[in-house]
């Protein structure tokens, strides 16, 4: 992974692969997710998010993405980056310029998850303007975390329109049964399958995992088991 290092309270961002893998385990990285760090390499919490409702914490992301794109993307024109916006964020003025900027710079380059988390309960359409308003700007659209928070079946349909690719997180179901887990995970495939969207298995952890899903043309792959050595750009 890229690693960029700021002096803004010591976030810096990290570049996670996400994989396509065949029925030989020959990993081929297709993009790359765009993950926040504090100095411990973790997740900076909900401070750092709850700082992406004001003005201040959304202009501080705005430099540190800015940083961090140019790092990743200049000089290396095959590589796609999807960076996270949290439905908060899209209250914010700075924010749609910024994204106007990085799509005007890099075009297809630079892609968008919309995240899981909500601060209050909207009705079911909350985002739809927001989305149809980022498709109109071209970029292209993943739901992050369907199943979790709300990222619901029913929100997902409504933007099928408008969206290229899905993730499922493995996280989600740590305290269910394996069997119970492959339900969830073949329903979200089938359902993607269907629809022609990708499909982003996330929280592989080891090689068996890894096998029980590759070959499979619709599926990608991100997680530890995919982070180690060949992960680095």
């Amino acid at each position: 992974m890229i690693k960029i290092i700021t002096s803004s309270e010591k976030l810096h961002n990290i570049f996670q692969p996400i994989f396509q893998v065949d029925h030989e385990m020959n990993a081929k990285v297709d993009t790359y997710e765009m993950l926040m760090r504090n100095s411990s390499g973790v997740f900076p919490g909900m401070e750092f998010l709850q700082g992406l409702t004001t003005q201040e914490g959304n202009d501080q992301w705005i430099t540190i993405s800015k940083k961090s794109l140019a790092t990743a993307l200049t000089n290396h024109p095959q590589r796609k980056i999807y960076i996270n916006l949290e439905p908060c964020q899209m209250e914010f003025d700075c924010i749609w310029r910024f994204l106007e900027e990085i799509h005007e710079q890099y075009g297809s380059q630079v892609a968008i998850e919309i995240t899981e988390r909500r601060e209050t309960i909207h009705s079911l359409d909350y985002l739809d303007g927001e989305i149809l308003r980022l498709k109109k700007m071209g970029f292209e659209l993943a739901i992050d975390d369907v199943c979790a928070g709300s990222n619901s079946y029913a929100f997902i349909v409504r933007q099928l329109s408008a969206i290229q690719r899905i993730k499922l997180s493995l996280l989600v179901f740590k305290n269910e049964d394996h069997e119970t887990t492959n339900d969830f995970i073949n329903a979200w495939l089938t359902f993607a399958t269907h629809h022609h969207l990708d499909f982003v298995i996330e929280g592989i952890a080891d090689r068996q995992l890894a096998e029980s899903f590759a070959g499979n043309p619709t599926v990608l792959q991100q997680g530890f088991y995919w982070g180690k050595g060949s992960a680095e750009i």
